[in-house]
């Protein structure tokens, strides 16, 4: 796919318009929507000096091309409409028509792989929602996936995509989710323009002049080759070696070949790792490639009779799975239920053997965790786990390149994937992104809000609306208050970006994640509270579009009270929602223990300590146990991945923050 793609994209750029043919920019294709009481450009090619004259509703716009061929036009402001229409475009020798063309509202949604995620790739509720997706009047448009060295002045041509369960398995889950509520609350079409890549850092979507002017990236930027013969070579080069890796990974039979998968096969030197296995408790994070494991485990002649089921709760990017020197099954990762039917007779008495030929990427594989173990159980209820130590080699079968990390070169994806969508007619920007900078988070506010001046300067819209995604919880809990910790840190920076940049709103998802899959499947909370700060900062809507955000700390009796903004309705812990479309389950059962989790304090010694804290009409009260003069710090969720319960009336979660005793927090931009 990705071949194609750059091959498609090299023979737009070269051939489009070298006989001077009527064109009309990529993006612009059948089922589009145009943006609703704003001016809307439409631009193209065509021969030098001729005129060209684009037709929409009861509006005629005509023009002259340059000497580089390009025209462009714009269309008076029009109200929203669900009629379908046909914009032409008219030349002396030439007709383009694009049909089934709604005006109504555009949205510019980008960033990393949880923008990228797909609903088939799993969402909650997957099945139901992609059978009752059925929304003619939202449309997606998925930009592919492609680099430049240069700003390239169009796209391949783009497909905008109507919205039915036939084709929303495609579209990006957050856009649709967000494109839903919006749809359904303004009644009016709704267009998502998706330009995301998955493990990208915030410094491949901004523009090389804009980047320039960070003293980070000035100098790399200065020396960077922006030769398009010598970036296409590259390219070329990291696709080959992804095409010689799935090949390999496809055909290579190495470990058959040696018998591994049978009892007989000695595994003295492999590496020995307790159940949960994970490629980081292995000694392989980051891991691209195929490892073998095996397991033996014991039975006993009258169990080996019986009628087995294997559990085996199994990710990776896709699987061989042996018993006893047989083939049980393949790609058992993409199966809902990760269980197999073991075949009559498959099992012996004495030792048996489970061998599993896996394959990897980023290092992202596992085989159980602390929910779920693996096991075999017998149709009388009989049940044998498949605990304790495995033995596992990277060895066997032959190496395959790495991570080809082209795509993570500075300005690369913006000049393929934003730079020739601008300057289409937008209401604003979405972003998720910042798992793969989160390591340098003391760049990062600084750094997101260069993109937004970036963007924003270069559609010359005005300061268009730019709503992000907090970072979600993610990784182990820390049973104890932490001090350092670069997901929290990084959250903190994300919330910073607020203070630097006007107009923005962030949808925190510190109470949605996974602490086992940095891809969690809740993307429904993310696309609606991405629609709340929409509806606040883009449509004027007077409403609670943020969870509880801390505003100031005083001290009173001998205990802290920590202010808030963004209260909402009030203050609540989780299980006093009651009436929360965002969680029907919760206030199901009133909690007689209204204390919230997620507070400590620092005492001058350098420790830190949880404290007792609870909810006192519009604020929260700390009883940390220990004289105040003893506290430096106060914290609330600051880890990777916090237990929460904090939230305002209307079900958002409260933002965490870490702040000096004596300072107060964030003073907010409204």
């Amino acid at each position: 796919m990705k071949s194609r793609v750059l091959l498609l994209l090299v023979i737009w750029l070269t051939t489009s318009y070298c006989k001077g043919e009527l064109r009309l920019a990529g993006i612009f294709t059948d089922n589009a929507v145009l943006q609703q009481q704003l001016t809307v450009p439409v631009w193209g090619r065509a021969a030098p000096g001729q005129q060209v004259s684009v037709q929409f509703e009861n509006q005629l716009k005509t023009t002259v091309t340059g000497a580089d061929g390009r025209w462009m036009v714009r269309l008076d402001p029009m109200a929203a409409s669900d009629v379908e229409r046909t914009l032409r475009v008219m030349s002396p020798d030439d007709t383009l028509m694009l049909r089934n063309i709604l005006v109504g509202e555009v949205w510019f949604a980008s960033g990393q792989s949880n923008m990228e995620w797909k609903l088939k790739s799993g969402v909650l509720n997957q099945e139901k929602e992609i059978a009752s997706a059925n929304y003619p009047q939202i449309r997606i448009n998925t930009i592919q996936p492609s680099t430049s060295a240069q700003p390239i002045g169009d796209l391949p041509p783009s497909s905008w995509q109507m919205c039915t369960p036939s084709q929303v398995p495609e579209f990006s889950a957050v856009a649709y989710f967000f494109a839903r509520n919006l749809h359904l609350d303004k009644q009016v079409p709704v267009g998502v323009i998706v330009a995301a890549r998955g493990a990208t850092n915030l410094e491949t979507w901004m523009s090389r002049e804009r980047l320039m002017t960070h003293p980070d990236f000035y100098l790399s930027m200065h020396e960077f080759d922006s030769d398009t013969a010598r970036w296409n070579l590259k390219v070329r080069t990291a696709i080959a070696a992804e095409k010689e890796r799935e090949e390999i990974a496809r055909t290579s039979e190495q470990g058959l070949k040696l018998k591994v998968h049978t009892l007989s096969y000695r595994d003295a030197n492999w590496k020995r790792s307790s159940f949960p296995l994970n490629m980081t408790s292995m000694g392989y994070p980051g891991y691209w490639g195929l490892v073998w494991l095996r397991k033996i485990f014991p039975m006993n002649e009258a169990d080996s009779r019986k009628n087995w089921i294997l559990h085996l709760p199994i990710k990776d990017q896709d699987d061989r799975i042996y018993l006893n020197g047989k083939e049980l099954a393949r790609s058992l990762s993409k199966l809902k239920e990760k269980k197999l039917q073991l075949p009559v007779t498959s099992l012996k008495k004495g030792n048996n053997l489970l061998a599993i030929r896996m394959y990897v990427h980023w290092g992202s594989a596992e085989i159980g965790n602390d929910k779920e173990s693996a096991y075999i159980v017998a149709d009388d209820g009989s049940r044998i786990e498949l605990n304790g130590e495995w033995s596992h080699s990277t060895t066997i079968e032959p190496p395959v390149a790495q991570w080809q990390n082209y795509y993570n070169t500075s300005t690369v994806n913006y000049n393929a994937m934003v730079a020739p969508v601008i300057p289409y007619a937008i209401r604003g920007f979405l972003w998720y992104q910042g798992e793969n900078n989160a390591g340098r988070y003391n760049q990062y506010a600084g750094l997101q809000s260069m993109l937004i001046d970036d963007w924003r300067v270069r559609w010359q819209q005005g300061y268009l609306p730019f709503l992000f995604v907090q970072l979600a919880n993610y990784k182990q809990r820390s049973a104890t208050p932490v001090e350092a910790d670069d997901w929290a840190s990084f959250r903190d920076a994300q919330t910073a970006t607020l203070l630097r940049s006007t107009n923005t709103a962030m949808a925190c998802a510190i109470d949605i994640g996974d602490a086992n899959d940095i891809h969690p499947k809740n993307k429904q909370d993310v696309g609606r509270r991405l629609y709340l700060a929409a509806k606040a900062k883009a449509y004027g809507d007077s409403i609670v579009y943020s969870g509880p955000m801390c505003k100031s700390f005083s001290i009173v009796d001998g205990k802290i009270h920590v202010h808030f903004t963004k209260t909402g309705s009030g203050l609540v812990v989780k299980n006093q929602l009651v009436n929360s479309s965002m969680h029907p389950d919760l206030g199901k059962d009133i909690a007689q223990d209204l204390s919230v989790k997620g507070f400590a304090v620092k005492i001058r010694d350098g420790n830190w300590q949880w404290t007792k804290a609870y909810i006192d009409s519009t604020h929260v009260v700390l009883e940390p146990g220990v004289a105040i003069d003893q506290i430096t710090h106060i914290q609330y969720a600051w880890q990777s991945n916090p237990e929460v319960n904090f939230y305002n009336a209307e079900g958002l979660p409260a933002v965490p923050f870490k702040q000096f005793i004596d300072s107060n927090c964030y003073p907010l931009k409204q």
